[in-house]
């Protein structure tokens, strides 16, 4: 562990692959994109540094992108990215707060419940990673 680093914070360090997407409609409780296979990558670094890449692998079109790099610290029972590039430019320079659960190998992040820009309607999100 990092000296200053608590032992949540060094429970993230190392590379982690994503595992799982959960997606649903808020309103409904419909499930969004239960057909749709998904790849990623997040780097948790011990002097402060992140980094993501989720790839959206669509049948019948190129793969969607998404990745940012940043700063990123616990805070409580959340972890914070501070984005300092993104692929989607409205991203660069914002907060992406995620709420986080270990278990095991596993590490689940969950956004907060907002508008989600893929389907323009109010979801709650998690994303599944295991530990490399």
């Amino acid at each position: 562990m990092t000296a200053g680093m608590s032992a949540a914070d060094a429970r993230f360090l190392g590379s982690w692959k994503l595992v799982g997407v959960n997606r649903e409609e808020v309103a409904t409780g419909r499930k969004l994109d239960t057909d749709l296979q998904q790849t990623g990558y997040i780097s948790y670094t011990p002097d402060g540094r992140m980094m993501v890449m989720i790839a959206r692998h669509f049948p019948d079109k190129d793969d969607e992108i998404t990745a940012y790099a940043g700063n990123w610290r616990v805070d409580g029972d959340s972890v914070i990215h501070d984005v300092e590039m993104a692929v989607r430019a409205p991203w660069k320079g914002t907060r992406q707060v995620r709420g986080y659960r270990f278990e095991g190998n596993r590490l689940t992040l969950s956004p907060p419940v907002s508008e989600d820009y893929i389907h323009g309607s109010v979801t709650r999100r998690s994303l599944e990673w295991e530990k490399l």
